[in-house]
């Protein structure tokens, strides 16, 4: 059963990079993809992106992307972050599995644990743009299952690789670890409260290390900036409060509706609270919007909780159970239909001569060129450090493809560069089929040079 499991895992994986594949080469990827790309890709000349204007270790401790570095050289492609993505989370169900056969025959298990096929928010992020959050549900998912195996180097070697992934998890981590400490405790375990007193020191130290010793020296100046998902702006301040409880409990039903809510049965589910409580309590409705790669975090403790409540029910009542999982496999089915986190009639389209006519111009353009440009173009420019997005920097060359009038950035700054051609700001130097490359005339404005960097 479990060669079947991981034969899914295959298919999961030729799927969703075949659907990312295809939303790459449509020019339907989005500002994320474009800031992982341009990072990784300067991973040991500056590690940074122009859109957080700094070192990637300014805003985030994510060091596990260094690895992924020499794929993205040798392929030459964020395609290959795709297909990373695609793969990582490819491997939430054979974890799942191994967690479920423990309590279950493998026939049982393996309905459980393939609900980590079809679940609509792991769905949306793996198919989301690439983030580091996304290579989150695997790594928790094996490293809970390894404590479940009483494996304790191994479920320490991914605490080890989770830090690494960003610094919100020494946080979800030391909390595992002070209940993983108690439990341990009670039953006298002394490798089970070692590993815990371990896994506690060492999110310890990576998340004091990242604020007082990383930051600094990767050159950050001012406040950390995540920190503005919890500040009262003027977008936040006229929502009303039934919105955003009614958004926030939909967000709830969502993750909780397609697997039954079986996970209000396990214990497990208490090690899901700081990883909701970050999405919830954020002021920013992205963070609890599906399809976005905020609900990585939670959405392994979520998984496991399930898989745990639903072996108990087959322990003790079979019938209930096998209800239970295809009323979980039916409302994944609805939701896929009715309410699809990948937003397939958006991001999903055949790829037309015009998405090859902006490849091949953008790779006639100098590598070093400052330039400023929409995210349809901006995406496939991780090897151009000066590529950015928009003109509110004024950039020497601003590139626009016109075939994309709904493209976010062609509205927000297209009317601008044609204010500024009018007015003699730029100038047209390149015209091929609806792709225009303007360059500046004369320095930047006063107010480009006095402005902040864009974030």
């Amino acid at each position: 059963m479990l060669r079947r499991i991981w034969l899914g895992s295959i298919a999961y994986f030729i799927v969703f990079f075949a659907l990312g594949a295809d939303r790459y080469s449509a020019h339907r990827s989005a500002e994320d993809l474009g800031i992982f790309f341009q990072t990784i890709a300067s991973a040991f000349s500056g590690f940074s992106n122009t859109i957080e204007g700094a070192s990637h270790l300014t805003v985030h401790f994510s060091p596990i992307l260094y690895l992924l570095a020499p794929l993205v050289w040798i392929t030459h492609s964020a395609l290959a972050l795709v297909a990373v993505q695609a793969a990582a989370n490819a491997c939430v169900a054979p974890a799942l599995f191994l967690i479920a056969r423990k309590r279950v025959d493998e026939r049982a298990a393996t309905w459980i644990a393939s609900i980590g096929f079809f679940y609509p928010p792991l769905w949306g992020v793996t198919f989301t743009d690439f983030h580091e959050n996304g290579l989150v549900p695997a790594t928790i998912a094996w490293l809970i299952y390894a404590l479940d195996a009483r494996k304790f180097r191994l479920a320490f070697g991914f605490v080890l690789l989770a830090l690494c992934i960003k610094e919100d998890q020494a946080v979800f981590l030391a909390f595992l670890a002070c209940l993983s400490f108690i439990g341990y405790a009670r039953k006298g375990d002394n490798d089970g409260r070692t590993w815990a007193i371990l896994t506690l020191a060492s999110s310890a130290a990576a998340f004091i290390g990242f604020f007082t010793i990383v930051r600094p020296l990767a050159g950050a100046h001012g406040g950390w900036h995540p920190s503005v998902f919890y500040t009262q702006t003027k977008a936040t301040a006229i929502t009303t409060p039934l919105r955003n409880l009614t958004d926030r409990l939909g967000y709830l039903i969502l993750a909780f509706a397609p697997l039954a809510f079986l996970p209000f049965r396990s214990s497990f589910l208490i090690l899901s609270i700081p990883a909701f409580a970050e999405v919830l309590l954020s002021r920013a409705p992205v963070t609890y919007t599906m399809g976005q790669h905020y609900a990585a975090v939670w959405i392994p403790y979520v998984l496991v909780a399930s898989v745990a409540a639903a072996c108990d029910l087959e322990k003790n009542n079979p019938a209930v159970a096998r209800r239970a999982i295809r009323f979980s496999y039916t409302v994944c089915a609805l939701i896929l239909l009715i309410a699809n986190p990948l937003h397939p009639k958006y991001f999903l389209r055949i790829p037309q001569a015009a998405d090859a006519q902006l490849d091949q111009f953008i790779a006639g353009l100098p590598h070093d060129i400052d330039l400023g440009t929409q995210e349809e173009a901006f995406t496939h420019m991780g090897f151009y450090p000066g590529a950015t997005l928009g003109m509110e920097e004024y950039p020497q060359y601003a590139l626009f493809d016109w075939h994309y009038p709904d493209s976010n950035w062609v509205m927000r700054d297209g009317p601008k560069i044609k204010t500024e051609v009018a007015r003699g700001g730029y100038r047209i130097v390149r015209s091929e089929n609806g792709i225009v490359l303007y360059q500046r005339i004369g320095p930047k404005p006063r107010s480009a040079l006095t402005s902040s960097p864009a974030w």
